[in-house]
This record gives C-alpha cells, structure tokens and sequence, in this order.
C-alpha cells in the first residue's frame, strides 16, 4: 500500500540507494558500489542499526553493525562558511566505521532536523529494498539483462514445447513459491525475497510490472521482452538461464515468482505448468480484475482456487470466512492443502496485516523460525498510510490500491470515525467492472455520512454522475491537472483519490500533488 521503499538505482558512478517516504526522498547513503549487490547489503546495514538503535538486537540482525548512533549537526559550506540565508542543519546515522545514511535535506533549525530523524528511524528499519531499472536508470555497466519472448505466436508455440527442459531446470529449485492475489502481490514477493536472502538461501526471484525484474541473491537483473504477447512466456526463459547457476551454491535453493496472471486461464497457466509451486501465497480477494476473473468476489475466489494443482500447499490472507471456506473446499478436492494466516488482535485493521503475517506462515511451513517480533512491527509501521499535507490540505492516492475493499481499509487508516473525506474518483474506458464497484462504494460512503459530495474524472464520467445518488461534479479531460487539484482542496475536506491511476492525467496529478508537497516543506536539497 505505501511508497515507503529503498530505491535501489545504478548511475554513471554505480550503484546507490535513497529512502522514499510516499512522494519525498528522506533519506539516501553518500556512496556508490560496483553491483546492486553491495547497494542491497548497504540497505541491510542501514536497517539493522536502525532496528538496534530501537533496542532490538534480533530484527535485521547484521553481524557488521557495532555502536550505532545518530548525529544532528550544522553542515558548513566547503569553504567552512554557515550563511544565514541557508538552511545548514542535517542528520546522520553512522557507525564508528563508516556513516550509514545522510538526510536528504538540509533543514532551517536543529528541532527540524531532529523531527525529521525521528520521522526516518520510524520508518527505516521496514522498508523493502526496490530495484529501479528502465531507462531512466541504465548506466554503463549495468546489470546483464535477460532477453525474452518471440515476435510471432508461432514463437510462443515453440517456448512451450521446450517443456521438458523447463521441468527439469525447474527441478533444481529445491522450493518454489509463487505469489497470487488481488492487492499486495509486488510487496509480498519483495519481502518473501528480502527475508529468505538475509537468511543465506540461494535465492531467485521474478518481480512483474511495466520494469519487469529477476533478483539472484540480491543482484539485479532486468527483464527485457521483446514483442508482443511475452509476460506469460518469459518466466521459461528466466529459469532456464538461471536455474544452472544454483548448482554453484551451497546454500538451499529458493524461487520465489509473481504470478501476473489476470484471467482464470493465464492464473492456471503460471501455477500448474510454468512454475509447479510448491507454495502458493494467496494475498486477498479483492473485487478487481472483475473483467476476466469474475464478477463477484466469490467468483474470483473460484478462479484462483481452480489455479492450484494437486500437491501444492496454499497461505491465505484472505480472511473472509466464507470465502476461505469455499477455497478450502476447491482446493482439498482438487488435492492441495490451504491455511488461513492468523492477524493476532493487536494487528487486526492494519494495511497489510495479512500479507505480513503470511511470511511468517511461509516459514513454519518451511520448518523455518518466524520472523523476530520487531521485524514483522517494522514491516507493517512502514506500509501503513499517511497523508501528503500541502499548502492548503491533506492529500492521499489511494487509487493505487483500486478495489473498493482496499480503498476503504484505506479511508478508515486515514480518518477518525467522525471525519469525512472528499473522494476524486478517476475512470478509465476499459475497466467498467471497477467504474460500477466505485459508484456503489461512494453511494454507500453518502448515505453513512462519511462523505458530502464526489468529484470525478477521466471516461464515462457522466455515466458515472447518471448511476449515484450524491452530488457529483465532473472534471472535463481537458481540465489542467494542478487546477483540479486546487479546486478539491479548496472545499476543505482532505482529500482521496480512487479508481485509476495508469493514465497521463494522473501521472500530471501525481506530479502536481509533489510540488505542493516540495513548496509546504520549503527545504533545500544537500549540495
């Protein structure tokens, strides 16, 4: 659910890291390494003293950090000067070997640069590691790519008939886990990785998505598909270019795969022929991708339990009694096993509490110690939502979750009881199952009290208007993203975007909500 990450990206000098919080880089490591690798281990230190300096020895236990301490200081200028029209003070955390990480900001005041610490060791020790990669971040000696998929679908005839091959390389993977779901697949697979590499497995993994990515023990690997129709198809040719290399470890081989499937076929395809799990990690159910995997929660429910194959034991997160029940049923019959993930009573509400507890459901599968209790804190302090606060409100793009289920947990993170919100609910053209689910969803916020009113943007925005019984006011595509957005915060609520993200106007909104949130912070970037 949240933005909170350690980028991990490669320049022209290397490789380095920075901490975002949502939309603010708070934090990066002064220095460049030769490999992912060294920026992914550097990561690891960093979280481990934050974690120590918390009095907790055990969470993202890290045998290099000895004597952690944090720094405020004023920083001169190279000529030593300390101008008054400058902000000079900034934070530091450092070991007696090395510092750790910088403040990305220089702030006005000492009080400032403290808060702004605290804000960071709050936030540290849970965030996963993200590669970047695309073109933004390529550099000269970047990471060797893998080159997928055919141009044709004779092409893709003919990766499947390599079957035999794929079955034995997947063969020298001595556990497989695949990661399905509605919401929380990406954060998932990271952590599932972060943890089984910090405890010395060999471990592959495959992350999905526009900038597709394979990590082998914290290395980097960009995937590069080259022509249509490849997504499915390319995880054959990443296991087999990688699978020979596992032989070379002595450690236990792990592969830890996202399943991008979105229909019922395609879900099917990836488990049962192309990766053979032995774990499935079954996120939630969430009434999304109701266009091709079902109209009903109950119906997307059926289409990934009938993605199970005999043998393969399930971790659920979806904690719907009903819904777990019927997987149970479908699942047992066709063979496999399925567990629902415990949420002890002090978690129960929080974003993510299911998907993080299910790592800890992974690892006693696996005959694995669980997670220590600081690590599973920090992890789900780091996901939980906040507010953007801009000049003239509150802000919070809730649309990257997409599903009306998520979108409340979301809301009620955000608010009190007795506060409303003002939803911007942006459509697109090709998802109409997720249009209808949102008109429904801010009918009922109306009529419980929760909102006055809702604004809406993008196709079939008068559709939409013509389906609710609320006061609606429609945004024209050609409205200027920074216009929108001031007229929403000028009604005084704060202010929640839903629905849709992957369009030009949001990425315009995104950017709009940025530079509000640069000018209400008024600081200056190190130089």
């Amino acid at each position: 659910m949240s933005t909170t990450a350690y980028e991990i990206y490669g320049r022209g000098f290397g490789w380095s890291w920075r901490l975002r919080v949502q939309e603010r880089v708070v934090a990066t490591g002064g220095h460049h390494y030769d490999t992912s690798r060294e920026a992914r281990h550097a990561v690891d230190r960093v979280r481990g003293a934050v974690a120590s300096l918390g009095g907790d020895d055990d969470a993202f236990e890290s045998e290099e950090i000895s004597d952690p301490r944090t720094i405020v200081r004023e920083d001169p200028t190279p000529a030593g000067d300390l101008p008054e029209d400058r902000n000079n003070w900034v934070w530091q955390l450092q070991t007696p070997e090395r510092t750790l990480a910088n403040s990305a900001d220089r702030f006005p005041t000492e009080s400032e640069a403290r808060t702004a610490l605290d804000q960071f060791l709050t936030r540290a020790a849970g965030a996963l590691p993200m590669f970047m990669v695309g073109a933004e971040y390529e550099w000269r000696v970047g990471p060797r790519p893998i080159k997928v998929g055919k141009p044709s679908l004779i092409g893709i005839i003919k990766e499947l008939t390599r079957g035999f091959r794929h079955r034995k390389a997947l063969r020298r993977l001595d556990t497989r886990i695949a990661v399905a779901g509605s919401r929380g697949k990406t954060s998932t697979t990271r952590r599932l990785d972060d943890v089984f590499n910090r405890r010395g497995y060999d471990t592959l993994t495959k992350i999905t998505g526009n900038h597709p990515t394979l990590i082998h023990n914290g290395e980097v690997h960009p995937i590069e598909r080259r022509g249509p129709r490849t997504t499915l198809y390319e995880n054959i040719s990443v296991i087999a270019e990688f699978a020979p290399e596992l032989d070379a470890y002595a450690a236990e081989d792990i592969g830890i795969f996202e399943n991008q499937g979105i229909t019922e076929y395609t879900t099917r395809l990836i488990n049962q022929q192309l990766i053979n799990p032995d774990i499935v990690v079954l996120t939630n159910v969430r009434q999304d991708h109701n266009d091709t995997l079902g109209k009903t929660r109950t119906n997307i429910a059926r289409s990934f339990a009938r993605s199970i194959s005999a043998g393969t034991h399930v971790v659920s997160g979806e904690q719907h009694p009903v819904l777990h029940d019927y997987m149970r049923e479908e699942i047992e019959r066709r063979g496999g096993t399925i567990e629902q993930v415990e949420i002890p009573d002090r978690h129960e509400g929080m974003i993510g509490a299911e998907t993080a507890h299910a790592i800890d459901a992974v690892l006693e599968f696996l005959d694995e110690s669980v997670l220590p209790e600081g690590e599973l804190e920090a992890f789900l302090a780091a996901i939980q939502p906040e507010w953007t606060r801009l000049p003239n409100g509150r802000v919070f793009n809730a649309a990257q979750v997409n599903d009306v289920e998520s979108t409340e947990m979301v809301r009620q993170a955000l608010v009190s009881e007795d506060e409303k919100i003002l939803p911007f609910v942006y459509l697109r053209r090709d998802r109409r199952g997720r249009t209808a689910s949102f008109a429904e969803y801010v009918d009922l916020l109306y009529e419980q009290d929760h909102i006055d009113s809702v604004h809406v943007g993008g196709a079939n925005a008068r559709a939409f208007a013509e389906n609710t019984e609320l006061p609606v006011t429609r945004h024209d595509n050609g409205a200027e993203a920074e216009t929108v957005l001031n007229d929403l915060l000028a009604i005084g609520d704060p202010v929640v975007i839903m629905g849709n993200t992957v369009a030009d106007f949001m990425r315009e909104f995104e950017q709009a909500v940025s530079t509000q949130e640069q000018e209400a912070n008024e600081y200056i970037k190190p130089k």
